[in-house]
């Protein structure tokens, strides 16, 4: 609600770069109360789910998979697919007499709860929540994946992830060109795949319904939605 609200009359990049500046004003607030959060140092301590590592993977990885799942049940649902409208026309969503303002706000809510389970996650793996764990450049990585993998989607950022972090690693044997390589490949597609690599690859094996303009899977002869013949 306290991010939602200033930045409802913000859309697309300019609402990317605004919600940027939060993790900046929450350190100035981690600074100023250091009986309560720990100041510099943070807090330092938790306990990690499990001490193997393996185990600790497959543990983020079945957490990931049920949150996603979930992700995509909220999307196939009445109120994901006031969502979508929203993002393609939100004036012809007011103008239907839908309250945009509410399910905006609601979209932030439930961002921020995903956000929420995943930093807590990570707090926990790194044993430590403090100014180390709320640096810009983690808030930058992650609208990188976004715009790589295709904001729109939910498994775009995902595959995102799945996709730079390896290929940083490869490219570790060049340290001095380490980030070079990383920004062109980044630069490439969004020059190229402006909509994310992932949507891309999507548009390539989905047909858009010619009526509500909803995408289904290439092998449905019908669309999920309205039941309109798909060519």
């Amino acid at each position: 609600m306290i991010v939602g609200i200033p930045c409802l009359r913000l859309k697309h990049t300019y609402l990317a770069l605004t919600t940027l500046a939060f993790p900046i004003i929450l350190l100035g607030i981690v600074f100023a109360l250091p009986s309560f959060t720990g100041g510099e140092l943070g807090i330092s301590g938790l306990q990690r789910f499990t001490n193997s590592p393996i185990r600790s993977y497959y543990l983020h990885v079945l957490i990931m998979l049920v949150l996603c799942f979930t992700m995509w049940k909220i999307t196939d649902s009445n109120t994901g697919i006031i969502f979508h409208a929203i993002r393609e026309d939100e004036l012809a969503v007011k103008a239907a007499g839908i309250n945009t303002t509410r399910y905006k706000l609601l979209a932030f809510s439930l961002s921020g709860f995903f956000a929420g389970i995943a930093g807590g996650l990570y707090a926990h793996y790194m044993r430590i929540a403090g100014p180390s764990t709320l640096e810009v450049s983690m808030s930058f990585n992650v609208v990188i994946w976004a715009i790589f993998g295709g904001a729109a989607t939910i498994y775009g950022p995902i595959a995102a992830v799945f996709i730079l972090f390896p290929l940083l690693e490869f490219v570790r044997v060049w340290p001095e060109y380490r980030i070079l390589i990383f920004a062109f490949v980044v630069l490439l597609i969004l020059l190229y795949m402006p909509e994310g690599l992932i949507t891309w690859v999507r548009d390539k094996i989905e047909k858009q319904c010619p009526r509500c303009k909803i995408r289904n899977v290439a092998t449905r002869t019908q669309c999920r939605i309205c039941t309109a013949e798909l060519d």
